[in-house]
């Protein structure tokens, strides 16, 4: 019976040993996956915010650019007027014309930037969204206290039964 008894110790230790370090493994697997998600998402919202700069930065520059050409457009419009001396109807229209194409050049850069920054929230949210979700299925790979400490207990009883098996062997005799 001693036989038994050591080797159902032994067995018994080590599976509970082995159950224990293989939790602790994945409760760190899980925690680094749940960091990496973070890590993760922090780069893609840094991305989608220096995408909205950009969007932001570039309406300007258009805009800017447009309101220059006009001026230019009428400034023109005013030089050719005064040269002339003739101010009627069509030099005036001319001008109102002018001012209407760069008010629907504005518009238009206005509608394109407004368009662009709700794709950059949307994306955003996916970010959002994207990161719980891999935050979330990490967590749920842990395992709690209580499920841990039941799995190194089952653990034990059954390295104890094999350690007991295995003892009862060596003593026994082998038939031939």
């Amino acid at each position: 019976m001693g036989l038994e008894v050591v080797a159902l110790g032994i067995v018994s230790a080590l599976s509970m040993a082995s159950a224990a370090y293989g939790i602790k493994s994945q409760n760190d697997q899980a925690q680094a996956a749940g960091e990496s998600a973070n890590t993760a998402a922090a780069a893609d919202y840094q991305a989608v915010s220096a995408a909205g700069e950009q969007v932001n930065a570039q309406a300007s520059a258009e805009a800017l650019k447009l309101k220059r050409q006009a001026l230019i457009e009428r400034g023109r419009l005013v030089a050719t007027q005064s040269e002339t001396g003739f101010f009627g109807n069509s030099p005036l229209r001319e001008m109102l014309v002018s001012r209407l194409k760069e008010r629907e050049a504005l518009g238009t850069v206005g509608t394109n930037q407004a368009n662009a920054l709700v794709q950059n929230s949307r994306d955003m949210n996916s970010i959002f969204t994207t990161a719980m979700s891999r935050y979330n299925e990490a967590r749920s790979r842990r395992v709690g206290g209580a499920a841990a400490g039941l799995m190194i207990a089952s653990s034990g009883v059954e390295g104890a039964a094999e350690g007991y098996n295995m003892g009862s062997l060596l003593i026994k005799p082998r038939k031939r």
